[in-house]
């Protein structure tokens, strides 16, 4: 095992939007066993993060704000910071729909010159149990080619699209960026990376676009656990069962001989009378896949996520499985 010095496996999440904060919410309660870093992806255009991005050309806060307030301590005084933090303007004017948080992170950045320092800083103060890194402190679009040449730019354009893009087309950033070397560095030395939940071409795959990201993953020896989504997503990966989500990660680690380690699919039987399609666990994921571990996860308050206890129990179930096999 290698570990923190304290004797706590590393474990790195890497994902965005509503998937990476509810795993953290559940991972935190663990922050004694383990050391939490949470990459996340910059790449989200629209909203608050989105304005915010046009105006002062940096890279989106959205994502990184849900993380941030997803690990502060489970503590009753830090209810009120998290609403606080997460609390939504509404007026007339220009502040309308922006984020306290969003807020208070562009301000950290121009007090500190830097979103990395800005997160830093602000986590400090929060006394979070965890650290969020941005995948990159540089601003880009996350960009798809349709297999018939069409270009689409935007994340939400990118998440919204129809099953066209499907097959041959490219994901890239436009334009390039580099990786947080903080970013690069908990990679490597991470025990367990966990890759989702979250859309997969929206919020998980780009953070392996970013400079030096999949070099970075060949060259550690953690292990890769995905997260398989509870519920199938029109447009994003509409039609997906949890071998294409496997899948597409392995085509993203490219030459690496890097693969995907285990994934973790929900097994939660859902009302019928809902209008959720869950994300089967087909036959072909055993071939693409050696370690398929499934689980009844899913939030029956909110029957297109996870449960943030379920889930994180079943990632624990897995980084002590790593503990026993070294």
């Amino acid at each position: 095992m290698s570990g923190d010095p304290a004797g706590r496996m590393r474990v790195v999440t890497v994902g965005g939007g509503t998937g990476s904060s509810v795993l953290l919410r559940g991972l935190r309660r663990y922050a004694d066993r383990i050391d939490i870093t949470a990459i996340v992806t910059t790449f989200d255009d629209g909203g608050s993060s989105g304005r915010l991005r046009d105006e002062f050309v940096v890279p989106a806060l959205g994502d990184l704000r849900r993380c941030i307030a997803a690990l502060l301590p489970e503590d009753a005084k830090y209810s009120a910071v998290e609403g606080m933090f997460e609390h939504r303007f509404s007026s007339v004017g220009p502040i309308d729909g922006h984020s306290l948080g969003n807020l208070m992170l562009l301000g950290a950045m121009e007090r500190s010159g830097g979103l990395s320092d800005a997160i830093d800083s602000i986590a400090s103060s929060l006394n979070l149990v965890g650290r969020v890194v941005p995948v990159s402190d540089e601003p880009s679009d996350l960009c798809a080619e349709l297999e018939d040449g069409t270009l689409i730019r935007g994340e939400s354009a990118v998440g919204e699209r129809n099953e066209t893009l499907f097959g041959s087309s490219r994901i890239y950033l436009d334009p390039p960026v580099n990786a947080n070397p903080n970013a690069l560095a908990a990679i490597l030395n991470a025990d367990v990376v966990v890759l989702g939940p979250g859309d997969l071409f929206a919020s998980v795959i780009p953070n392996l676009l970013a400079g030096g990201v999949t070099e970075a993953i060949s060259q550690s020896s953690c292990q890769i656990l995905q997260v398989c989504n509870v519920a199938k997503k029109a447009g994003e990966a509409g039609e997906y069962a949890a071998s294409d989500f496997v899948n597409s990660v392995n085509c993203c680690l490219g030459k690496s001989e890097k693969r995907v380690d285990a994934i973790l699919i929900n097994t939660h039987a859902m009302d019928s009378t809902t209008a959720v399609r869950p994300v089967e666990c087909d036959a072909r994921v055993r071939l693409v896949v050696d370690n398929v571990l499934t689980r009844p996860m899913f939030d029956e308050t909110a029957p297109r996520r996870h449960d943030p206890n379920k889930l994180a129990a079943a990632v624990m179930e897995y980084v002590d499985a790593v503990i026993r096999s070294r």
